[in-house]
């Protein structure tokens, strides 16, 4: 499978998901369904890696990317009062799609990925609320913390889909792109739970600056051995390295070592 018919799989999956929650008044006030485009792609990277993949697999990739929409549309909704008009309906959105992905699987009779993904959904919840704990946390807490939110849901759908061969690559990248936006709004002075939650035991930035340095220069080796393991195809390594991965100086690295 080339670049092209990649990116276009990928684009065919978001509007899909896009048609599937579309609802005009939600469309107009608030900014509508998102996934990110990482996602997409790790939902599909079995299918781009030419693993044998049903009709059955693509509702259910197309399911957990709805449910990233609608996890997305409630970490919309900023903590103010009164709440606004544009923040009811990004909670009505989410709610919108959650009720969407449980029809979807109510009539692709898919226990199995039911309970998969509502056991993952409440992970993610979880950990989202550990955010607003009152206590301290270390940075390996704050990494299995990040780790569940960017990869529980995935993990789901590779386990019942039997794709566990793909984990170590999914986490390893997801993990990467999540440091670097990170990385990106310290630089530039933005807020962040992660930041925050690091900034508890790393009082100065430039220590939580070294710290996602090294985790970045760990987790590109890790990428590098992952995709050697899982073998895959010489196009589909090169949308991983040079478009999902979007820190620029390891992302080079590792495409000149790969």
């Amino acid at each position: 499978m080339n670049g092209h018919q990649i990116q276009s799989k990928i684009i065919s999956m978001e509007i899909d998901v896009l048609n599937a929650v579309r609802q005009r008044t939600l469309d107009q006030w608030t900014d509508g369904p998102f996934v990110k485009e990482s996602r997409l792609f790790f939902l599909l990277l079995p299918y781009f890696n030419g693993e044998q993949w049903s009709a059955k697999m693509d509702t259910s990739a197309n399911t957990v990317a709805i449910v990233y929409a609608a996890l997305h549309a409630h970490d919309k909704v900023k903590e103010e009062m009164p709440i606004s008009k544009e923040q009811q309906l990004t909670v009505l959105a989410g709610d919108l799609y959650s009720g969407i992905y449980y029809q979807m699987l109510a009539k692709l009779k898919n226990m199995e990925m039911v309970q998969k993904l509502a056991a993952a959904i409440i992970q993610v919840s979880e950990k989202k609320a550990s955010f607003h704990e009152h206590r301290v946390q270390q940075p390996e807490e704050v990494e299995e913390t990040v780790k569940v939110i960017e990869t529980a849901l995935l993990n789901s759908f590779y386990e019942v889909s039997e794709f566990g061969n793909y984990r170590e690559l999914m986490e390893c990248s997801l993990l990467y792109q999540r440091y670097t936006d990170e990385l990106e709004a310290l630089k530039t002075g933005q807020f962040s739970y992660v930041l925050s939650l690091l900034s508890e035991t790393m009082v100065h930035s430039s220590l939580i600056e070294q710290w996602l340095m090294e985790r970045l220069d760990a987790l590109s080796e890790q990428i590098l051995l992952a995709a050697n393991d899982c073998q895959l195809d010489f196009e589909v390594k090169a949308i991983l390295l040079d478009q999902i991965i979007p820190h620029q100086h390891s992302a080079e690295q590792l495409t000149r070592e790969g």
